[in-house]
């Protein structure tokens, strides 16, 4: 496909355009009337070029599967444009911007050809894809779906060359496929002979407005690419430091850049890792994780100091390093809008004790924090269990109805056998049943087979505690835990 100014070509512009030069014969001096306006050159600038990525083995993948993909293939495309844009199967990016750079358009393609390819092989996808290049975003899409693999330089041009397209490329529906073979429609020339007023009641608004962007006359809506944040901020230090307590004000000023990043792009974090490098021994990683996404610059510098009052480094450090690891919304909260209107107490308590717990793993140790959850079981040895610290924020539990009969918030380890005696039970002092029985059986299939009959009672020095009395020969009987 040519013209006679050699504008569309397979993708091998000449030599003029691939140095992206556009030559104008302005005059050398410029009269008095072309100082007001009339008889100057007019120098207009050159619209937008869109390279079209197309990629038809997407088509047996769903919707959000589709947007992964393309996620991390359009990450290759950044190293030639700034502005790229999502369509089905497809990627579209600008590169008029870069044209002089890469020098010409050739060069952009070789830069993206095998790397596209390698992303595929790694997505065990088929390593192959179709492209094109034309002023129009819907224009390169429709020239990569024809596989013409053509560049076309001017927007004038651009209906000769569409024209010859089958009607194939505009992925109609089937009914529609259907009503433009009985009307004897095999190419896009034949419907841009046909009147827009009935082609849009037949085919709907979609169809014409399509075929409006692909030549240039209705403004096309991008959705452009974002890639995923990344911050990394070092510290070389000028001197050898063997005190943490030294590192506090260096600490303090790369959290106040991470703080200023998160801000300016309305994000938080969960996850970080503070890296302190030592000159003949490996780095030692801080891994900071919180309950709540924060971005508060004194909650994180605070968690950092209680980190240091725990750490014990090898050697001296030379550089520190702030990465972070994952990045989260912010949510913020609400601030009364006049001074007299204090804030409720329920508003920041789920923040003050998350903030709270933190500092608590920073100074225990993850392994000391635990959460207590309850079990659908009978038997009160297995009727709890303890969450670790770092599953507490991923699990959701359906709440449970309460037992009919009260339970001690604090049981044994293992329950204590009472004494017997003269038909008096005693712990600590002599103990008198209040209510009960309350029988529980269970785990006959095992060898922990459980019967027993539970009681409530009250010891002589005030204590409440909850008894049992084993229902085998033994009839012995014990202290299972403490009301309060």
């Amino acid at each position: 496909m040519e013209d006679s100014e050699n504008t569309t070509k397979r993708l091998a512009p000449p030599a003029s355009y691939k140095a992206g030069v556009i030559k104008l014969n302005l005059p050398k001096k410029p009269t008095s009337k072309s100082k007001q306006g009339s008889g100057q050159a007019q120098i207009r600038k050159a619209g937008s070029l869109w390279y079209a990525i197309y990629l038809p083995q997407l088509l047996r993948f769903n919707e959000p599967q589709q947007q992964e993909y393309l996620n991390k293939l359009a990450a290759v495309l950044e190293n030639v444009s700034s502005t790229i844009s999502f369509h089905p199967q497809a990627l579209v990016c600008e590169i008029r911007s870069s044209l002089k750079y890469f020098d010409g358009i050739d060069a952009i393609h070789e830069k993206v050809d095998q790397p596209i390819k390698e992303a595929l092989n790694q997505l065990s996808l088929p390593d192959y894809f179709f492209y094109a290049a034309c002023p129009t975003i819907t224009g390169s899409l429709l020239l990569a779906r024809a596989d013409i693999n053509a560049l076309i330089y001017r927007k004038e041009n651009l209906r000769s060359v569409l024209g010859k397209l089958s009607t194939k490329v505009l992925q109609l529906d089937k009914e529609q496929n259907r009503r433009l073979y009985n009307m004897g429609v095999r190419h896009l020339r034949d419907i841009w002979r046909l009147p827009s007023v009935s082609l849009r009641k037949r085919f709907g608004s979609e169809l014409v407005d399509l075929l409006k962007k692909a030549l240039g006359e209705a403004p096309e809506p991008t959705r452009n690419y974002l890639p995923p944040p990344t911050f990394s901020t070092t510290y070389d230090l000028p001197y050898k430091v063997k005190s943490l307590d030294r590192l506090l004000p260096l600490a303090d000023e790369l959290i106040s850049q991470l703080c200023e990043f998160l801000r300016n792009r309305d994000l938080s974090t969960s996850h970080l890792i503070l890296s302190l490098y030592h000159e003949k021994h490996k780095w030692t990683d801080i891994n900071i994780n919180l309950r709540q996404a924060n971005r508060c610059h004194k909650s994180i510098l605070m968690l950092l100091e209680t980190h240091f009052t725990n750490l014990i480094i090898p050697a001296p450090i030379v550089a520190m390093k702030i990465i972070v690891k994952k990045f989260d919304d912010f949510m913020g909260l609400n601030e009364p809008l006049l001074a007299k209107d204090k804030p409720s107490l329920e508003q920041h308590t789920d923040s003050n004790l998350n903030q709270f717990i933190d500092l608590l793993k920073a100074r225990l140790g993850a392994q000391f924090i635990n959460s207590v959850q309850t079990v659908a079981e009978h038997i009160p040895e297995y009727a709890t269990q303890l969450l670790a610290y770092d599953n507490i924020n991923g699990v959701k539990q359906k709440p449970k109805s309460a037992p009919l009969m009260p339970r001690p918030f604090w049981l044994l380890n293992k329950p204590k056998q009472l004494v017997l005696r003269s038909g008096k039970l005693y712990n600590h002092k002599s103990i008198t049943i209040i209510s009960g029985p309350e029988r529980i059986e269970s785990r006959w299939w095992s060898d922990a087979d459980v019967r027993r009959d539970y009681y409530i009672a009250l010891e002589q020095n005030g204590s409440r505690l909850w008894i049992y009395r084993e229902r085998n020969r033994r009839k012995n009987w014990y202290l299972q835990g403490y009301f309060s």
